[in-house]
């Protein structure tokens, strides 16, 4: 029975929401606590970062991220945040680590560079014409 209550509860709440069914032609946004939660846990995953080095990283993450929301897409600015914020946070790493996150976001640049070239070469060739 409370299997059922919880059921119609979770149906009636589905129905109430006005957001787009799942598998609709929309853009899944994050909400800024998870980006902000994703970057301080990828930095972790980068670099080893130290208890300490958390607590000072996550005031930094918090800001960029609540900065780059504001920027609204302003490409001036968000170079701007973006370069403040790779310098504020190389400066609570140790030369080690500097070294660690620049291999990873060069190998994430390469990544990039090869997706977006493997997508424009597919949209480039035409599909093979089907034959019946």
């Amino acid at each position: 029975m409370l299997l059922f209550a919880t059921l119609s509860t979770a149906i009636v709440a589905n129905a109430a929401d006005p957001s787009p069914a799942p598998g609709a032609a929309t853009k899944h946004r994050l909400t800024p606590d998870a980006v902000k939660a994703a970057r301080l846990k990828r930095l972790e995953n980068q670099v080893g970062l130290t208890e300490d080095q958390q607590a000072k990283a996550k005031p930094i993450i918090d800001q960029y991220v609540d900065d780059r929301q504001a920027a609204k897409g302003d490409r001036t600015k968000m170079v701007a945040l973006k370069t403040k914020f790779d310098s504020d946070i190389n400066a609570i790493l140790t030369p080690d680590q500097q070294k660690k996150l620049a291999e990873a976001q060069s190998a994430n640049k390469e990544k990039l560079k090869a997706a977006r070239a493997a997508k424009a070469a597919a949209g480039a060739s035409p599909s093979p014409a089907k034959s019946n």
